[in-house]
This record gives C-alpha cells, structure tokens and sequence, in this order.
C-alpha cells in the first residue's frame, strides 16, 4: 500500500484534487468491505489527502467529515504503542493541531462559527501557535468577545512582531499605541518607518485624522514608504472622516493610478464617485468597472459596479449588485450595505433601507453617512422620535460637530410644531464650528431666519461667515438673497454676477438676478444640493445628468 500513497501523493503534489477526489471515494469503498485493505497509518495520510482535495474544490461539507475521521485516525495511531510509523518524513504528516486548524476553516466556509470556535478552543493552550491565536481572534472579535481577542492578538504578536494585521486589529479594539508598540520593539530597529506607522494608526483610531495625515505625510517620502498605496488609502479614510471628500477622492485615486489592482480602497473610493452628485466622475467610475468575467469578480467589482449603476440612477440594479457583494462577504461589508441602504431610499423603500443603514451604523460608527441615510429613512416613515433618536446618538459619537448639529437641526424641522429658538440656537454652534463650509449649516439657518423675517441677522451671519469660508458661488449667492431680502438691489446684482461667474450653473442665482426689481419671492432654501456650486459643493446635482448613458 505503500506505493498507492505513492501515487496519491504524486496527485497531491501535482494539485489535481478533483483525481484524487475520484480515487480516494473508490478506494474506500473497497477499505469499508475489507478493513485490512489499508493500513491505519496509511489510510490516515490518504484521509488527509482526500480532506485537503475535497477542501480545495469547495466541498467543504465533506472536507470536514474526513478531516474529522482523519482526527480519529491520528489518535487510534498516537495511544498504538506498538503502531506503524506513519512516514519517514514529519514534514508529510499533519499533526493534530495542523487537522483541527482545517476543520475550523471548513466551519467557517460553511458559516459555522461556533463550531469553528469549538474545535481551535479544543486545542490546549501550550500547543497554540500564532495561527491558531491569530484565528480564534478573529473569531472572538466577531462575536463581540473583545478582551479574549486583544489577549489572543497579543500573543499572536509575541512570536510574530511583524504580524501588521493583529497590530490593526489591537489599535481598532482600544489598545494604546505604546503598548501595541512594546510588543513590535524587536523589528522596529530594522524598519525605521515602525514606530511612525503603528503611530499613525493609533491616531486613527483615537479619530486624530488631523495629527494621523500629519503622520501619514512624514512617511510619504524617499527612502521610507514613498507612493506606497496602503499609505495613500489611509489617507483618503482620513480626509473622508474629516468631511473633505474632495481630497479623499483626490488620494484614493493617485493610489488606483499607481496600482490599477488596488486590492483595498477602490470599492470605497467609488462610493465617494457615486455619492458626489458631480457628473464630471462618470468616466472615473466607468474606468474602475473591471473587464473580467463575472465569475472571476470579488466583492470589491460586485460594489463598484453597483455604485455606477446607482450614479446612473439605475437603483434596482445597484440594489442587486450590492446584494451580489453580501452574498460574497460573509463578514458583512460597509460599502456594499451603505449602498444597498442608499439605493433602496432612493427607490422609497424605506423600511428596508433603515434595516440596512442599521446594519452600517452597527458595523462602522464612526462613519457619518450611515446615519444620515438613517435618519432620512425614518423622516420619510414620519418616525421623528427615532428620527431625532438616531441624530442624536450621531452628536455623541461625534463630539457635536458641525454636521452631527445639522443632522439634529434637520429632525427638529419635521416637527409639526418645532421649536425656533432651540433650532436656531442648533444651527448657529453649527455655522459657528464649520469654518470651511463643508455642511449645508448656514443655507439651514439662513433658511430659518428668512422665514422668520429676521433678514438683518441673516445678513450679519452670512457676512461673518464670508470672513472665515473660502469664497464660492453658494456664499455669494447665499449674500445675494439677503441683499434682496433688506431691498439693496444694487449688492444684490454684485453678488449674484459674482456666484455666476464662480458657478455658471447656479440656478438660485440665476433666479435671484432675473428677479431682481421684479418683487418675485425666491424658492426655499431647502439644503445645500438646492444651491448648485460645483466649485464649493462637489454634491451638487443641479447639472444636467447626460443624456445617453453606457448599458450595463
């Protein structure tokens, strides 16, 4: 029987798994009507054989049967005193911890991470190795079961320093910087960029973005991690975070230009492409659609795909792309749930977006578009309580910036009886911290105020926000409208022409400038996608969207 191992080895080591499968099933269809046929050691190394090739095409079910009667064997071998050798050479031999170690990935293929759990708990604890930790981490870190996996992250780190995953992952768990960086001194010597990196993700996760990019830049040169893409998209997840989407997109695509293959990063940076409203992005989108057959897509294709055809406002389709994606990624994705969430609003169903904004909130937090789409949702329902509820839990998780104050603001306009003054007290700390003009905080106010007729204070607000806010065609027209509204004419006309000529597309202004000695009443502010600024806002959507689109 030797030289059958032989042969089956030789199937093995050539990666013909389906052979193997065939032989094997026929093999022990004669060892289970003559059980001497096979030697029990030689049958346990063929049981391996036969597991590792059932594994390798996707029959996971069966994998794990013969993994597991492959576990019997190894032990009906090791109590054996007087047992055969299994092979001359120990590298051909899986040891028990190598044989649970597979089971546990057959589990978790087939979405049972109890079981898989179960079996690397089995193993004790002087036999774990950095895999076996590595592994039960994940697991632990999934099911919420965070201080056993920072302890088995860390061990993963004592024997592996340069496991930059388990570093991450300790970083996204809580654990400081300076401890995670004591567990790495002893490659850091040799990568002068170490400290720096684990430095940087440590800000990250403190949602330092500022200092982080600092950081970041200090890496970003010759002689250490120049245009390394890794580099750029943590990067872009900062700008994105601090509300400068233009930047972040900017980033991510420098890195997709210097590795079309990007593994991480395309599937977020077209989600920035589809959700700017700029039709200008359209052949930036259509140029990270891959060209392969669909079968060969990851989850990443799947959403990229599904964010073009949500650009297109073609929902129904984003909505069945994002749910391909799901389907792919067992751990749940962000980008392809954010997407679904969207999609799904746009097409009115809102009861099953809000289920899958939830999700989003649940999984990314600190990601402020999931609770916009959330709250949105559940104005539509008219459910305000849960509405403000949501906006609310933004605000703190936020610290109460700028936007988490507009999303409040935004609830309490729904009231049917909504209190003005604590509104406006709302708005005016939103305009107060958004020096950059990123949120749509003064149109809301300026909004407010027209509508209480309080048109000296809009005017005092919008030219104090002039001061700090880099000059944009919503300013000017934002100016404009106050200038109508205290009947300066004159001023008016100015700041109209200059929106224009900023913006050329701006409607409002266009409006504001035809109606001007015409007594006509402006249309409401409403937000910010009302004011088209393609220069100051990236998610205006007053341009014409193309006519003819490509078929997808």
């Amino acid at each position: 029987m030797t030289n059958l191992l032989k042969h089956i080895k030789t199937l093995y080591d050539q990666e013909l798994y389906s052979n193997i499968n065939r032989a094997c099933n026929l093999i022990f269809t004669v060892g289970e009507q003559k059980p001497d046929y096979l030697p029990v050691s030689i049958k346990f190394q063929i049981t391996v054989y036969y597991a590792d090739s059932l594994y390798n095409t996707q029959q996971y079910s069966q994998a794990e049967n013969q993994y597991r009667q492959a576990l019997q064997l190894k032990k009906v071998i090791s109590k054996s005193r007087t047992g055969n050798k299994i092979n001359d050479n120990p590298k051909d031999v899986l040891s028990e911890v190598d044989i649970k170690y597979k089971i546990h990935l057959c589990c978790l293929a087939l979405k049972q991470r109890k079981g898989a759990a179960d079996v690397l708990q089995s193993i004790p604890v002087r036999q774990r190795t950095p895999k076996i930790y590595m592994a039960l981490g994940n697991i632990y870190k999934e099911v919420g079961m965070e201080r056993s996996a920072i302890t088995c992250f860390k061990e993963v780190l004592r024997e592996c320093p340069l496991a930059l995953e388990a570093v991450e992952i300790l970083l996204k768990l809580g654990v400081s910087g300076v401890e995670v960086n004591s567990l790495t001194v002893e490659v850091s010597s040799d990568l002068t960029w170490m400290s720096s990196w684990i430095k940087a993700q440590a800000q990250f996760q403190a949602r330092d973005y500022c200092t982080a990019i600092q950081t970041y830049k200090s890496m970003d040169i010759y002689g250490l991690l120049k245009d390394n893409t890794s580099l750029l998209v943590n990067m872009g997840y900062c700008y994105y975070l601090m509300q400068e989407s233009s930047k972040a997109i900017a980033v991510l695509q420098k890195a997709v230009r210097l590795d079309p293959n990007l593994p991480s990063g395309k599937s977020f940076l077209s989600t920035l492409l589809a959700t700017s409203g700029n039709r200008e992005y359209q052949s930036a989108l259509e140029n990270l659609v891959p060209t392969t057959d669909t079968h060969m897509w990851s989850i990443d294709h799947w959403i990229i795909l599904g964010n073009l055809m949500y650009f297109l406002k073609k929902y129904e389709k984003a909505v069945y792309f994002a749910q391909q994606a799901t389907l792919l990624d067992s751990n749940r994705n962000i980008e392809a749930c954010l997407l679904k969430a969207n999609a799904l609003t746009r097409l009115e169903k809102y009861n099953d977006a809000a289920i899958q904004a939830t999700e989003a909130v649940q999984m990314c937090p600190y990601r402020f578009d999931t609770y916009r789409c959330l709250v949105d949702c559940y104005i539509n329902m008219n459910r305000l309580r849960e509405a403000e509820s949501v906006a609310l839990t933004a605000c703190t998780e936020f610290n109460y910036n700028a936007q988490s104050y507009c999303l409040h603001a935004q609830c309490l306009l729904k009231d049917p009886m909504p209190n003005i003054k604590n509104i406006k007290r709302i708005l005016e700390k939103a305009v107060s911290q958004d020096k950059t003009g990123s949120t749509n905080a003064l149109s809301m106010l300026m909004e407010l105020l027209e509508k209480e007729q309080q048109y000296d204070q809009a005017l005092k607000v919008i030219l104090k926000a002039m001061e700090t806010q880099k000059p944009s065609s919503k300013l000017y027209q934002l100016l404009g409208d106050c200038y109508i509204n205290v009947q300066n004419d004159e001023d008016a006309f100015k700041c109209y022409t200059t929106a224009l000529k900023l913006d050329p597309n701006n409607q409002r202004a266009t409006d504001g400038l035809y109606n001007i000695g015409r007594n006509g009443n402006l249309t409401p502010y409403n937000s910010r996608r009302t004011n088209s600024d393609q220069e100051g806002d990236p998610e205006s959507d007053t341009d014409v969207w193309p006519i003819s689109s490509p078929s997808y």
